[in-house]
């Protein structure tokens, strides 16, 4: 109750420049308190104005930094980590933030990328980015019904990332889940992997077929065979009817899910049936006598993934797109199969006005009747052959995709994902 300064209090007592000085660079009583997790003294000191001031960038060339750096480097350091300490620690982060939950996701991820910046005291970092992330899980756990996970997963908060992630547009009764997907941007693993997120996932995943979970698997491949056989059958009914009672049950992620993979599948067998034809008719696809339609059904597929994928830039936004590297072989599959199927047009049209023009002159007869030998090395058939034969190998790499809808597949993937990576670096 005695009123003092306590502000300069802490200066004199914690005085960095005395070299007895019992305490670490960069430890207040704040600091201190907060690492020790006591709760009662933080809350005292914060209201009588003490705060932790966030350190400047690892590259902040300002006079305070320049001049820490040039009189002792090591001090520098660790006031920077002892700093940390206190603003990680579960006590200033629940007392000084209205929202601890996503205080905890972006000191994560600022941890993580100081990890980064200053290896030499990377485990100090990393550690503290653990804790933090601890924190969050914590917070998460001590949700008691389903209620209380809809007010933690849905909430939106007042941050401007989570604005941008709640006006994604999504299917009428899907709940938002703008928390689960801040955390799954700043890569909180470990939150979306708790029971509780996984739980709610795999509940919007199975939707109204409550007995999907729990049934066998033959049962399961026996759903996914019939939606494959069916699958254009059900695709008019959804066209004609999407909301009619199939057309509900096509809205659920899980036949969703099936019915894009059946769909895909497809596609690559319409692809592989197109490339046979052209092999055992070779005499007629060697030359230019074939029409264009005879070898481009897979064009339907194209233009509705061209479709799909503006519609993804539309929903995520361009940033979060190109954080996915599945979209970058998406975009050059799909620009390879435009520039092929747009270079056999350019063959068909410059023959078609050529002929119109003068019947007899040499171009005419170049882009209608001329033999595969007498073409020249930059032909727009050969590009567009070649074209083809690369995008026709990448389309099926794209089949991963499916994989991580199966447990154990899922992670075989990533491990050879990782593996893959490593032979890459050594190489």
């Amino acid at each position: 109750g005695i009123k003092m300064d306590i502000k300069s209090f802490s200066l004199a007592f914690f005085d960095n420049s005395i070299d007895n000085s019992r305490f670490a660079p960069g430890v207040t009583p704040l600091t201190l308190a907060c690492e020790k997790d006591l709760y009662e003294i933080v809350e005292m000191l914060m209201k009588k104005g003490h705060v932790i001031t966030t350190p400047h960038k690892i590259s902040c060339a300002c006079m305070e930094c320049s001049n820490g750096r040039k009189y002792d480097l090591l001090k520098f350091s660790l006031s920077r980590i002892n700093t940390y300490k206190g603003i990680a620690s579960r006590a200033y982060l629940s007392i000084a933030n209205e929202d601890a939950m996503l205080s905890a996701f972006k000191l994560s991820r600022e941890l993580k990328r100081l990890s980064r910046k200053e290896p030499e005291f990377k485990p100090e970092y990393l550690s503290l980015e653990n804790l933090s992330q601890e924190f969050a899980v914590e917070l998460l756990g001590m949700c008691r019904n389903q209620s209380e996970v809809t007010a933690v997963l849905n909430d939106c908060g007042d941050d401007g990332d989570e604005e941008e992630l709640d006006n994604q547009a999504f299917e009428e009764g899907i709940p938002n889940l703008a928390r689960l997907r801040l955390a799954v941007h700043h890569n909180q693993k470990r939150f979306v992997a708790h029971p509780i997120c996984q739980q709610v996932l795999s509940s919007i995943w199975s939707g109204k077929l409550s007995g999907w979970r729990g049934s066998n698997t033959i049962w399961k491949i026996f759903i996914a065979c019939t939606i494959f056989i069916s699958m254009p059958l059900l695709c008019m009914v959804y066209w004609l009817a999407p909301k009619s009672k199939v057309g509900k049950i096509l809205k659920i992620p899980v036949i969703k899910f099936l019915l894009h993979s059946a769909s895909y599948l497809w596609f690559l067998i319409f692809l592989l049936l197109e490339s046979m034809i052209m092999e055992q008719r070779h005499d007629i696809y060697e030359g230019r006598n074939q029409a264009i339609w005879q070898n481009s059904f897979h064009m339907i597929w194209v233009a509705g993934f061209l479709w799909h994928e503006c519609k993804e830039v539309w929903i995520e936004g361009l940033r979060s797109y190109f954080l996915d590297w599945w979209n970058f072989l998406d975009i050059v599959t799909i620009s390879m199969y435009l520039a092929s199927f747009s270079l056999r047009i350019l063959v068909f049209v410059k023959g078609y006005l050529a002929c119109l023009e003068l019947p007899d002159s040499d171009v005419c007869f170049y882009f209608t009747k001329s033999e595969r030998n007498e073409w020249n090395t930059e032909d727009p058939q050969f590009i567009a052959e070649v074209l083809f034969a690369v995008t026709s190998m990448l389309s099926f790499t794209r089949l991963a995709y499916i994989l991580p809808a199966h447990e154990t597949l899922g992670t075989l993937q990533i491990s050879i994902g990782k593996m893959i990576d490593d032979m890459i670096r050594f190489m």
